[in-house]
């Protein structure tokens, strides 16, 4: 791996140094010419989901350019953390264990801070999109909702989908969490609540606002954890929150105390339309940007949303394993199950027992997760034809499946019950005592290295 992948960060904290690492590596897409905003950004991010982002120069009707999928593959996620693939949910583990101090800069110096979106328009100033045919309308996607935790004066980011209403309205939807608990405490005191909306920054800050619900935590830390030095951020200008100085966007607002107005439907992570409803309501004050801003878009229910919500489940995932006394040899929420419905964990020589004891730890440690498969640590929990040949080979239906009727799932699945659902675990390990039926076999050269020559003569 390159020392730019080792050190994501640099002394930029920010887009652009993402941007230009995908630019080199051939994986960012450019597209000059205008494209329309609603579903047309969507269509072209959907057909590039998984291989490339793409920037859009010409957004209809938008002064700023676009970007989206900047994210699109594990390989990519273990590049922004500059670790290898299969160790990118114990790098966010480690990062939740062991934050790092910010350094708060000079507003003056602050890059987000140089210009001020000034004139009439505000919102439609800016490349939103309609994404899905049955959307409610133009959102915003990808901003970090930065809200200072009054229990501890804590930094708390989530990205909350965002309607937008006229020039200076969005409507939010909350879903249980921190930032919820957050905005009743303030409104049951009858006090609007400040909010700052990051908009344009370095996948590990996206993945840092997907952080446990935790008031002890700090995600503006668990970002500078994961960076190779601690993390710049600044004073918002009017609200009461700390952003990350390198962002491309920040826009200022409040969410106004008991008003709720019609927001959604919405295409949500798991490729159905999450309901509509009454939603708080932001209302917005200020907008900074970087010179030469790039917008950013997150595609709903594409790689990009995916891994945001996934590998932070991941991390907790595997924590909480670990805590069981079980030796995880890998973990991986799978993009079949939108990285939030289902699991794959390898454990090392499990003994009787322990792959239920891990199907019934998911289960409680992320609700959403509603079918399990355990393997042994000889799968690779990144391939799924691995994972499909051990289920093939190693299961008996009437032996090795556990039916949790009932249990709280998520309300996105739109096979559940409100938000019950049945839950399945699969065991596909090995018995103990029989390994040796169930060995995998091996082609084992006598010299690999003479192999790898011939492979890289036939290009393979």
């Amino acid at each position: 791996m390159t020392e730019l992948a080792r050190s994501p960060f640099g002394h930029r904290t920010d887009l652009r140094s993402w941007l230009d690492l995908l630019d080199s590596r051939g994986e960012l897409a450019r597209l000059k010419h205008p494209i329309d905003p609603d579903q047309d950004v969507a269509a072209v991010l959907e057909r590039a989901d998984g291989r490339r982002a793409v920037r859009f120069d010409d957004v209809t009707g938008a002064e700023f350019p676009l970007v989206g999928n900047t994210v699109v593959s594990r390989e990519q996620l273990g590049l922004a953390l500059g670790c290898d693939p299969h160790a990118v949910a114990d790098r966010f583990a480690a990062a939740l264990d062991a934050p790092r101090a910010c350094r708060q800069v000079d507003p003056a110096t602050a890059p987000v801070l140089v210009n001020r979106l000034t004139g009439e328009r505000l919102l439609s100033a800016l490349p939103l999109t309609r994404q899905h045919e049955f959307d409610g309308g133009m959102y915003l996607t990808s901003a970090l909702l930065a809200v200072r935790d009054p229990a501890g004066g804590r930094m708390n980011l989530s990205i909350n989908r965002l309607l937008a209403a006229g020039e200076r309205e969005l409507r939010a939807l909350l879903l249980p969490g921190r930032l919820r608990r957050i905005f009743t405490e303030a409104e049951a005191a009858d006090r609007d609540l400040d909010v700052a909306l990051v908009i344009g920054v370095h996948p590990a800050l996206v993945l840092a606002s997907q952080s446990p619900a935790d008031r002890e935590l700090d995600d503006l830390e668990v970002a500078g954890a994961l960076a190779a030095e601690p993390l710049d951020v600044v004073a918002a200008p009017t609200v009461d929150a700390l952003v990350p100085a390198g962002a491309e966007f920040v826009l200022e607002g409040r969410f106004r105390a008991g008003r709720r107005e019609a927001e959604g439907p919405f295409g949500e992570y798991p490729r159905t339309y999450g309901p509509g409803g009454p939603a708080p309501v932001i209302e917005l004050i200020d907008a900074w940007h970087r010179d030469d801003a790039v917008f950013q878009t997150i595609l709903s229910g594409g790689r990009e949303h995916f891994y945001a919500g996934g590998l932070p489940r991941e991390a907790m995932c595997l924590r909480a394993l670990r805590r069981a006394g079980l030796d995880v040899a890998g973990l991986r929420l799978p993009e079949s199950g939108s990285c939030r419905l289902s699991a794959v964990v390898a454990l090392r020589n499990p003994a009787p027992g322990a792959a239920n004891t891990a199907m019934l730890t998911l289960f409680l440690t992320a609700a959403t997760v509603k079918h399990v498969t355990v393997v042994d640590d000889d799968v690779d929990v990144l391939d799924d034809e691995q994972i499909g040949w051990a289920v093939a080979t190693r299961v008996q239906a009437d032996r090795d499946l556990l039916v949790v009727p009932g249990a709280k799932g998520s309300s996105l699945d739109p096979s559940a019950t409100g938000a019950l659902t049945a839950k399945l675990g699969v065991d596909a390990t090995v018995p103990a005592d029989d390994r040796e039926r169930y060995r995998q076999m091996r082609v084992s050269p006598a010299d690999p290295e003479r192999v790898r020559t011939h492979l890289a003569e036939l290009g393979l």
